[in-house]
């Protein structure tokens, strides 16, 4: 007859879905690095609890951790308890384990369909996802175009006139000669009128501004 073999499933925790498997006779679960189940839940206390195997089974003892050891959601005390394939086991309000035989034989062979089944419902599901997908609106109603038919010509682009050139005309050349040369008379007549009066002023008045301060008359 094969021997009957258990492990732990973790339910809840940081490590969810993964099986250790109760191999010897005493293992310990806990933080610490020494435990034979590391488990770093702030939940778990450094050495939480011993499962210890006996000729039914395993048993589980609480090893005065902080936030205690329940089984089915009773919290034990200082004396071990007896397990039964099925029983969960939490340590505090962050780690939960399921005790359970390891599957073997027609057991595992059932598991294994059982996982195959469920990637065919997976299958299934995407199938029926992908039926459920609304089929896009056809574009083959829309009315057709007579043959021969084109669309009518755009005008030709014709670009503003540019604004007319401003030219000078005779006349205006005309006059603005006749301005410069008014200027220019009038300037040379001031500057004669300004010469002939330096002169008449020191005709008369030069000898006594200029020469008896002087010393010369």
């Amino acid at each position: 007859m094969a021997e009957t073999l258990y492990q732990l499933t973790v339910r809840k925790g940081p490590k969810v879905g993964e099986t250790f498997k109760l191999e010897t006779i005493s293992i310990t679960i806990g933080r610490d690095p020494v435990s034979d189940v590391i488990l770093n839940d702030p939940e778990v206390s450094r050495q939480h609890a011993r499962f210890t195997q006996i000729e039914s089974g395993y048993q589980v003892q609480d090893l005065g951790s902080t936030n205690g050891t329940f089984v089915n959601g009773e919290r034990l005390e200082s004396d071990p308890v007896d397990l039964q394939p099925g029983f969960t086991i939490s340590m505090g309000s962050g780690v939960t384990l399921i005790y359970e035989l390891v599957p073997t034989g027609d057991a595992l062979a059932a598991t294994m369909v059982d996982q195959s089944g469920l990637g065919e419902m997976v299958q299934l599901s995407g199938v029926d996802e992908e039926a459920a997908v609304p089929a896009l609106p056809s574009f083959d109603d829309e009315p057709e175009v007579p043959e021969g038919w084109e669309p009518d010509p755009s005008p030709p682009f014709t670009p503003p006139a540019p604004p007319p050139l401003v030219t000078s005309t005779d006349d205006d050349v005309a006059a603005q000669k006749r301005r410069r040369n008014m200027i220019i008379v009038v300037t040379a007549v001031i500057l004669l009128l300004c010469c002939c009066g330096f002169i008449a002023f020191m005709w008369f008045f030069g000898d006594d501004l200029i020469l008896k301060p002087l010393g010369l008359i």
